[in-house]
């Protein structure tokens, strides 16, 4: 049997000011490839309002 691999919420959206790319369900992180490493680590460490919103 394979192993089931891990996956986040459907329609993410990159929590980079402005960007409106849809995260794959496999990138846990909050921020889309491209803007992972333009921001700050302090910046990292926030997650924005509407990752704690519920699915809809």
């Amino acid at each position: 049997m394979a192993k089931k691999l891990k996956t986040s919420a459907n329609d993410r959206k990159c929590a980079f000011l402005g960007c409106k790319q849809i995260l794959s369900i496999y990138n846990h992180g909050i921020y889309c490839h491209v803007h992972r490493d333009q921001i700050s680590e302090k910046q990292k460490l926030k997650k924005p309002y509407h990752h704690f919103v519920g699915k809809k």
